[in-house]
């Protein structure tokens, strides 16, 4: 409404002018030069109004015609862009339904169409190659991919993928981690970055990566201290034979993060051995014992007692001192009784776990003890005959195999990262590794 009355007033205010100027016509003189011109000033009216009329049509018809070309343009783009489309998505269909002959042929189609547009043109290309089996040409594809921003996570990807074929695990986690450091967020990314460095043990970028993947919200607590505790634990396996010190250091931030776990209790008192501090590794093992006693850590005690030669029954009693009518701490005791041939001791303890169904280890302590007790050897062979058929102690199951080793590995001997879990069969497998 304002608009219109302001525009009212311009043309009140234009038509009152130019009948001023038609009803009072006067005479315009111009000197130009020697010559004088004059006319009257209704024609210089009427002139400058034809002027202004065809100054506005050829405008007009300007601007007409360049928005109608461009629309044309415009039209044609949208057009060909709309046909590169629809060929990009009847070659994602042929590759999902797995007919490589339509997926290539629209492929050629969307090239045509698609010439300014290189990210779908990559996209669909490695796609081809893959199914072509050009692994010389895809890598080409996952190169020309990483030096644009918007297909740069693709390529990094695709080369992290194809390496991870080739069981080049080095440039695999090159290309993995540039990957992590654009987009920590794919799926399966952290995962299988770990897997890479556990098969290169690169466990200082294990350790980096998990701190990184911690502070991005990547993974939660319990698999940061998990993961980051056997980085330490592998340096401390490396620095056993050339540091102890830092052997010592490692193990003990290991444990910190991951308490009681007896492989890296294992290694704590293996290194305080070689560091040959005696007194202190007795405590350790009165401390680890006291803490969590079973059969693991049972079986591990006992191999260092063994090693340095501290297998008295009065240290073994003081071992097992606070749990001592735990059945672990007695099979520890009615061990080291049958080694230093007290069978009064290894007896007294043992009766009341053999039961109606004992277990292997108990089956062989009794054929010991018949047999190095009462030079029984029919008895003795009649234990160990039972033992075949007895249950097994505790073995570890790799959960992606269900392969079985007696050794906890950070990499299990069928390939994967932490993927051993204790378990108890109830017979031994011919197959243990």
């Amino acid at each position: 409404m304002y608009r219109l009355i302001i525009f009212v007033i311009q043309l009140i205010l234009l038509l009152t002018i130019l009948t001023f100027i038609f009803s009072n016509p006067f005479i315009i003189s111009l000197d130009i030069g020697n010559y004088k011109y004059s006319f009257v000033s209704n024609i210089f009216a009427g002139v400058f109004l034809v002027f202004l009329f065809l100054f506005y049509l050829l405008i007009y018809v300007f601007f007409r015609s360049r928005f109608s070309v461009k629309k044309y343009f415009l039209n044609n783009k949208y057009k060909k862009l709309e046909r590169g489309y629809f060929h990009f998505v009847e070659a994602m269909i042929a590759i999902a339904n797995k007919d490589n002959r339509n997926a290539i042929k629209s492929h050629k189609k969307m090239n045509s169409y698609l010439k300014n547009d290189p990210s779908l043109s990559l996209l669909l290309k490695s796609e081809v190659y893959k199914i072509e089996r050009k692994y010389d040409e895809l890598s080409q594809v996952y190169e020309t991919m990483i030096k644009s921003k918007k297909t740069e996570s693709l390529g990094y990807r695709g080369l992290m993928e194809q390496n991870l074929k080739n069981q080049d695990y080095h440039h695999a986690f090159l290309y993995g981690e540039k990957l992590f450091n654009l987009n920590p967020s794919i799926e399966k990314l952290y995962e299988t970055l770990i897997n890479i460095v556990a098969k290169t043990k690169n466990w200082n970028q294990l350790i980096t990566i998990t701190d990184k993947a911690y502070a991005k919200k990547i993974i939660d607590k319990d698999i940061y201290q998990e993961n980051k505790a056997i980085g330490f634990y592998e340096i401390a396996k490396i620095k056993l034979e050339s540091n102890l010190n830092d052997a010592n250091k490692n193990i003990t931030k290991a444990l910190d993060l991951k308490k009681n776990f007896p492989p890296f209790i294992k290694l704590h008192l293996e290194v305080v051995s070689s560091l040959n501090n005696i007194s202190k590794l007795k405590k350790l093992i009165k401390k680890y014992w006291y803490t969590n006693p079973n059969s693991l850590l049972r079986s591990i005690i006992t191999q260092i007692i063994i090693k340095n030669k501290i297998d008295d029954l009065v240290f073994i009693n003081q071992i097992i001192k606070s749990n001592s009518d735990f059945e672990e701490s007695k099979k520890l005791l009615i061990f080291f009784a049958i080694q230093n041939k007290n069978w009064n001791i290894a007896r007294e303890n043992i009766t009341g776990l053999i039961g109606t169904n004992p277990t292997r280890e108990i089956c062989l302590f009794m054929s010991d003890i018949e047999l190095g007790e009462n030079n029984d050897k029919q008895k003795s062979d009649s234990w160990l005959l039972r033992s075949e058929n007895s249950l097994v102690e505790n073995v570890w199951i790799c959960e992606n195999t269900n392969q079985s080793q007696y050794e906890w590995n950070s990499l299990s001997d069928s390939g994967y990262f932490n993927s051993l879990v204790l378990s108890n069969p109830k017979m031994i497998s011919k197959n243990i590794i």
